[in-house]
């Protein structure tokens, strides 16, 4: 048995009168109804209206809400009233009905009891969808909405809050007023939750549009009271918005242009594919606070600003269809159930019809939509009833969200895709006077819109301006900066080691900011001028720098070209380091060739060079606040010893460096010498150029 569905509406200026008569064009379609989904406008007087609506149907079977606008085959209307009647359902529909807290988990449970209790023990529908509507609390229906479907696995729910005079302005004290339709009782602050069975072959798609335009960089909410936030990027959150909408608007300007830039903030869990959009919905400005819903804890999280645009949303809303028609394997459907945003009406104005227009071309003009615009909408995030059904709770199941459009679509399969309406839904026609009254509103709402948007772009325009000169300043900082630390680069390797240089270099790169102890073999040279003292005593600080420079210079690039690396100067003393003992005399031997041709040309100055091989430790020395990488051992200390007993103009070697070198060297003069640190004379060979 395939499901039917029967739409009514209404315009009439009485509540009762147009309850009435609402709820008898849907009868006609559908006489014995199982479930009746009604949506009131918020300006009825919501009490006349039920009780109108309980002289044609039972009382038990009735939910919805207030809304700001209504949906049905008539189009979106405002002051109205529309009915959806069902039957054909797998079973009795169950319903939860519960005064809600401000304690979300409190809410999850007390539902939960309640529609289990009326499921009672036995065994329920083998595809139950879930229908929610209630009131707005304070943001936190995710939580509750992951609890009950923790305990109602396979549950999908769909529905929506009731809504009030969204255009009253957030600080109204009438803003969140809404009422509910919960069993023929009207209520203020409740919910309801329905389960009910879908027959074999009926097959339902799902789909949601949140289509806003992102137009800030990443941004962090630094601190914050839950969804209380105070400050972003460490600016006042008020200072923040202001950058956009100006510093002279009034409170109710800023309240009603900052719900046109929400924020797409980063997911977590299992949702790191999809942003969350968070809503500013209460502005204080006492406490310097702003309330983003749906309500969770944003202290450290990264979001991004987004933008509303009308083009946008229309766009939107026509994907959502096309989602959803995909989800149904292309079948035409037999009644599709759209629940919109408050604030997508508000902002679309003029162009609201459009919004369904979008969704009837896709589906084409014979399917009836029915629905309203909402206070926070609820939607699975399943496309099929399959996917719905079986996404996990709570980061994939049914979400609570804002500023969205959401469709519900019903299709049985082998059914010809029309849904029995008794007769053409036409809104009243109104008087020239209420046209022309409807007509000043929205162009007065286009023009402000137009002009906030103004002064949106204004201000932003400035703000890009100025970021961009604070930028160019950053970088014109950051330039200098760079250029003083190449310079600074440059001088610091002069006075280093180049291999200290070099490896500290790829150590930083890994973030290592320590070279390691370690032991090798190396070949190590100590250098003396000598005459240089004497010297020194004579003559002026400039010329001993520039004579002792005219001998090192020269004498530290023989070492570097040969391979070797200065560890220090100590003076008018050289101490040098080489992988092997053949760099070391080569080096040796090219530096007292080239003390020879200076003292051909006056030069005073003789040297003495020892070099010895052997294992040493290569080690940091000093403290925290001042260290060497150098070499530590005896091979260190005998190659000085070896400086000590040289012949000036001379080399003098190690017995082991003489057999390791691998060069024809002048015949040595060999002798052996007592050295300070060891007991034994050593045998040495001492080389003459």
């Amino acid at each position: 048995m395939a499901m039917r569905f029967g739409v009514g509406f209404s315009d009439a200026a009485d509540p009762f009168a147009a309850a009435v008569e609402a709820a008898r064009r849907a009868k006609a379609s559908v006489a014995a109804p199982e479930l009746a989904v009604v949506f009131g406008s918020h300006r009825y007087d919501q009490a006349r209206l039920l009780a109108g609506l309980g002289t044609e149907l039972d009382p038990a079977i009735i939910t919805g809400g207030s809304s700001y606008l209504e949906v049905s085959p008539a189009g979106v209307t405002r002051h109205s009233v529309v009915v959806l009647l069902l039957s054909g359902l797998d079973g009795p529909v169950r319903s939860a009905d519960v005064e809600l807290v401000p304690d979300a988990a409190a809410n999850a449970a007390r539902l939960g009891e309640a529609l289990s209790a009326a499921l009672g023990p036995g065994k329920g529908p083998e595809r139950p969808l879930g229908l929610y509507f209630g009131s707005f609390t304070n943001g936190w229906e995710n939580e509750m909405l992951g609890r009950l479907q923790g305990r109602f696995p396979g549950l999908p729910l769909f529905g929506g809050l009731a809504c009030g005079d969204y255009d009253l302005g957030l600080s109204h004290p009438e803003f969140w007023t809404n009422h509910q339709y919960g069993g023929g009782k009207l209520r203020r602050q409740s919910a309801r939750l329905l389960s009910l069975g879908l027959p074999a072959g009926q097959e339902v798609g799902f789909s949601v549009d949140r289509d806003w335009t992102l137009i800030g960089p990443p941004v962090r909410f630094t601190r914050c009271d839950k969804e209380r936030v105070f400050e972003i990027d460490g600016i006042p959150v008020f200072d923040f918005y202001r950058q956009f909408l100006g510093e002279r608007h009034s409170a109710d300007f800023f309240e009603s242009m900052i719900q046109r830039f929400g924020f797409a903030v980063a997911p977590e869990g299992s949702m790191a594919d999809r942003a969350v959009l968070k809503l500013p919905v209460e502005c204080d400005f006492g406490a310097g606070s702003i309330s983003f819903h749906p309500s969770e804890d944003l202290a450290g999280r990264s979001g991004r600003l987004i933008q509303v645009s009308r083009p946008a949303l229309i766009a939107g809303a026509r994907r959502a269809a096309e989602k959803c028609r995909d989800a149904l394997g292309g079948r035409t459907p037999e009644l599709v159930f759209m629940v919109s945003c408050c604030s997508r009406g508000a902002f679309l104005n003029s162009k609201v019809d459009a919004e369904l227009a979008a969704v009837r071309e896709v589906f084409g003009p014979s399917v009836p939509v029915f629905g309203y615009y909402s206070g926070g909408e609820v939607f699975p995030s399943g496309a099929s009833y399959q996917d719905a059904a079986g996404a996990p709770a709570p980061q994939d199941g049914s979400r609570f969200h804002t500023m969205t459009l959401g469709l519900m679509a019903f299709a049985h399969i082998g059914s010809s895709g029309t849904s029995e309406t008794s007769e053409s839904l036409t809104p009243t026609a109104p008087t020239p006077e209420q046209e022309l009254k409807a007509l000043r509103r929205m162009l007065e709402r286009s023009e402000k819109a137009l002009d906030d948007s103004d002064s949106f772009m204004s201000n932003l325009s400035r703000k890009s301006y100025e970021d961009g000169e604070k930028l160019k300043e950053q970088n014109r900082e950051l330039d200098m900066k760079n250029q003083h630390n190449l310079k600074l680069q440059e001088v610091v390797h002069r006075y280093t080691p180049h291999d200290v240089w070099r490896r500290l270099g790829d150590n930083v790169a890994r973030g290592q900011y320590e070279l390691a102890d370690e032991a090798g073999h190396f070949a190590f040279m100590f250098l003396d001028v000598k005459g240089f003292t004497g010297y020194s005593e004579k003559h002026s600080a400039a010329e001993v720098v520039a004579a002792i420079n005219d001998l090192f210079k020269p004498a530290t690039e023989i070492i570097y070209r040969r391979g070797g690396d200065v560890d220090k100067y100590i003076g008018d003393c050289i101490f040098a380091a080489f992988p092997d003992p053949k760099a070391a005399v080569q080096s040796g031997l090219e530096i007292l060739a080239m003390f020879q041709d200076r003292k051909a040309r006056g030069n005073p100055f003789s040297v003495r060079i020892g070099i010895n091989a052997g294992r040493a430790v290569r080690a940091n020395v000093g403290s925290t606040a001042r260290r060497e990488y150098t070499y530590i051992g005896d091979a260190v200390n005998l190659a000085q010893r070896l400086e000590s007993n040289c012949t000036p103009g001379r080399l003098l070697l190690s017995q082991d460096v003489y057999d390791q070198c691998g060069l024809e060297l002048p015949p040595p003069e060999r002798k052996t010498i007592t050295v300070k640190g060891k007991l034994e004379a050593i045998s040495v060979c001492e080389i003459a150029p």
